[in-house]
């Protein structure tokens, strides 16, 4: 899904991003950089040019939100259960109801 600049301020897009930033930054074998993370991944298994350094960041900036299977190929370049990871992005969305654009009581 792509996100329009004028609606970049949909907390639960962001909330998201930071799931996916803070799983790939926990990686301490890998540099923390982006690059990085998407070529160790390649090399553990995931085809190549499965994301690019810019989709990634627009991920992790709350710009875009994953497709499945990327938010599958994530999880598994992070080194977490898919199942966690879905999990963690649903209560994302969850504590937020976007009809009232504001937290749920």
């Amino acid at each position: 899904m792509t996100v329009r600049k004028k609606d970049t301020e949909d907390p639960a897009l962001r909330r998201v991003g930071a799931i996916i930033k803070r799983h790939r930054r926990e990686l301490l074998d890998i540099k923390p950089s982006r690059q990085d993370f998407i070529s160790e991944a390649e090399c553990s298994g995931l085809r190549v040019g499965w994301i690019s350094e810019k989709s990634l960041a627009n991920i992790e900036n709350g710009y875009n939100f994953p497709s499945l299977p990327t938010l599958y190929n994530l999880a598994i370049a992070c080194q977490i259960s898919p199942a966690d990871l879905f999990e963690e992005v649903a209560g994302a969305f969850s504590a937020y109801d976007s009809t009232d654009d504001g937290l749920v009581d």
